[in-house]
């Protein structure tokens, strides 16, 4: 299409000198100004567009599989153009989703918004928000999943959490999809907040039916303090079946080093990891953080000077934490 002219810039640029009362032409070129990064010249189209065609009943296009007017597209974007504002506007999709009663578009609109409800709003207004989501998307995951994270970021009210999560859960068993840990993985959480750990490991053991994710039950097992539930599913025999991959292999020596448990394993998969990736420095960073809680400084440092050697220079951060980490693993030799 490019090649034969159809839709590119200049061709939309052309047919918009011609025609300018296209609705279809001006919500295209919008797009191709978006994507250049000119939101000020997108944003002017878009508006054309609603002040040509205010009923939308002009032609139509597509999202999600879905029928929409030019009208409503172009008012979906220019209110998430002003949720990439700093700092974000919610106004414009919040005017959106209460003049649409539903479809795709407004599905999105509340999906963009409960970002914002789920960091940015204050509490109260969230859960206004995020009332409204449920009611008008009941049989939608999303809308659950998002207002759980809200909760687990006030940590409170907890029992509605714990109701949230349990039917977001029922609606991901019933669409039977691809699986999704998000839901499981909250609802353990909001267990372990409320200090109920039995609960929270028989979350864990439904997790484990996802048979490719048991670092994440492993997790909800070890803060439940089971670990040896936790080093039944990702323990020895575990790393016996990752020994190959480098990427495991360091997430695996992570995580029992900040469990300070099954040290000699996670030594052992650190090491592995250095030597699947000689010129890694994260394997080396990790290879260090396993040495010291060994109380191994000698070779903790060691590991974190060749982690220098091979940090990249951008971002800056990299090189400063492995800095601070020689310099505390430094003063614990000098203590010891």
């Amino acid at each position: 299409r490019a090649l034969q002219g159809i839709d590119t810039f200049l061709s939309l640029s052309a047919r918009y000198a011609k025609e300018p009362k296209n609705v279809e032409v001006i919500f295209k070129l919008a797009g191709k100004y978006g994507r250049r990064n000119k939101p000020e010249t997108a944003t002017e189209l878009y508006k054309q567009i609603i002040a040509l065609d205010p009923d939308g009943k002009l032609g139509t296009t597509e999202f999600n599989k879905e029928k929409v007017s030019y009208t409503q597209n172009a008012e979906f974007n220019l209110g998430t153009m002003a949720m990439s504002s700093r700092p974000p506007d919610p106004a414009p999709l919040q005017a959106f989703i209460k003049k649409y009663p539903g479809g795709a578009l407004v599905k999105e609109a509340f999906t963009r918004l409960s970002s914002f409800y789920g960091r940015t709003a204050t509490k109260e207004e969230a859960t206004k928000f995020f009332e409204e989501f449920t009611a008008r998307f009941p049989k939608d995951y999303d809308s659950y999943n998002a207002w759980v994270s809200r909760i687990l970021l006030d940590k409170d009210p907890l029992d509605k959490g714990i109701s949230l999560a349990q039917k977001a859960i029922e609606l991901v068993e019933l669409a039977k999809e691809m699986p999704r840990m998000n839901p499981y993985r909250n609802l353990a959480q909001l267990y372990l907040l409320k200090g109920d750990k039995v609960k929270a490991s028989e979350t864990a053991d439904r997790m484990m039916k996802f048979a490719s994710m048991p670092a994440e039950a492993a997790r909800i097992y070890a803060d439940a303090g089971q670990v040896d539930k936790a080093l039944a599913v990702y323990g020895p025999e575990y790393l016996k079946k990752i020994i190959d991959n480098a990427q495991l292999l360091g997430r695996y020596a992570q995580f029992w080093s900040s469990q300070s448990q099954n040290l000699e394993s996670a030594l052992e998969a650190a090491k592995k990891a250095t030597e699947l990736t000689p010129d890694g420095y994260s394997a080396w960073n990790i290879l260090s953080q396993v040495y010291q809680k060994h109380k191994n400084y000698g070779e903790a440092l060691k590991a974190a000077e060749k982690a220098l050697s091979l940090a990249p220079d951008q971002p800056p951060q990299i090189k400063e934490s492995v800095k601070k980490n020689i310099e505390a693993i430094k003063a614990a030799l000098e203590k010891k």
